[in-house]
């Protein structure tokens, strides 16, 4: 069955989603992410996607029209009829607000290569049997996508979320949020009153709490969630 559709818009209101794919070379990562292009597409979600290089050198080709524009110290583009390829300097520090002016109209961007704060973190395994033939710990990370069902098992034990290389449908729902508000019920008691809730606020809590809670381990987002704020000490 196909996820539940939501108005692109909504996803323009939040907060920009960003997710890092780590894994060796040859695991599967271009392929997952370009699956998982694929499937935002197909929901009508505007993505962008970043390759992180670690070979160092430069993209700017010397003599050529744009290198010069760009060696004189302007942000530049080349242009064809059919694409459009940018050139900038690195912002001093790689966040969500960096990706924000780098793909002002994505709503999801995911970055093969690179952990940034905020992000969702997945490890690919690809061939790899057991955790220490992963690239990092299992612990750096919320989910590992794997076909081998023991590394899976040992993942899901320290509390990760699991995902098959095959699975990308579940890996962008996580990724946009998982389970929608409208999905479930949301209670709000002020002295022992409940607080009647708009829409908006409903969406604040996915946005907020929600999406902070899921980045807690060995917590189960799906269950009941309940939070207690004691009143004010005087």
């Amino acid at each position: 069955m196909l996820p539940k559709a939501r108005n692109p818009g909504y996803y323009r209101r939040m907060a920009i989603r960003a997710a890092s794919f780590i894994g060796w070379s040859n695991t599967g990562k271009t392929g997952f992410i370009e699956a998982c292009i694929q499937e935002l597409d197909r929901r009508g979600i505007a993505a962008g996607a970043l390759k992180f290089v670690h070979h160092g050198g430069s993209f700017s080709l010397p003599g050529k029209d744009t290198s010069r524009f760009f060696e004189a110290g302007a942000d530049t583009a080349l242009v064809s009829d059919g694409e459009i390829v940018s050139m900038k300097r690195p912002p001093a520090s790689w966040n969500q607000a960096a990706l924000s002016r780098l793909f002002p109209e994505a709503c999801v961007v995911l970055l093969e290569g690179k952990i940034i704060e905020g992000a969702y973190r997945l490890l690919v395994g690809g061939s790899a049997a057991s955790e220490a033939e992963l690239k990092r710990p299992l612990a750096q990370f919320d989910a590992l996508i794997t076909d081998n069902e023991a590394l899976a098992a040992i993942a899901k034990a320290q509390g990760l979320t699991h995902f098959g290389t095959a699975d990308i449908m579940p890996c962008i729902d996580s990724i946009l949020g998982g389970t929608t508000m409208d999905d479930r019920t949301l209670t709000i008691l002020n002295d022992g009153k409940e607080v009647p809730l708009n829409p908006f606020v409903k969406e604040t809590f996915e946005n907020v709490i929600l999406g902070l809670f899921k980045t807690l381990k060995k917590v189960n987002p799906e269950g009941d969630i309940v939070i207690t704020l004691g009143a004010e000490k005087h």
